[in-house]
């Protein structure tokens, strides 16, 4: 399930430090680690979920699948990517 795509209007790699930020949260809060494999993708991963972080040249697009045991918690997952991206590039 692809997350609404969000504009930004930084630079790659200030957009990855914004980034940095989202990924610690959502490490500590639901403990999904985000890995980068290239300048402009992470990885996301924990038990029951995968997923991606790019960064195109003026958008942020966070693709993210929870397995069947987390659908409980997508809903909360998804409220605060969305939140945290409207903070950090707002």
């Amino acid at each position: 399930d692809a997350l609404p795509i969000y504009k930004h209007t930084v630079t790659a790699a200030e957009a990855k430090q914004k980034l940095d930020q989202l990924s610690k949260d959502l490490s500590d809060k639901y403990g999904l680690t985000s890995k980068w494999v290239s300048d402009t993708e992470a990885k996301v991963e924990r038990t029951g979920a995968t997923g991606t972080i790019k960064i195109a040249p003026s958008e942020v697009v966070v693709d993210l699948d929870l397995s069947f045991a987390l659908t409980p918690i997508k809903g909360t997952v998804e409220t605060k990517i969305k939140d945290e991206l409207k903070k950090l590039f707002g």
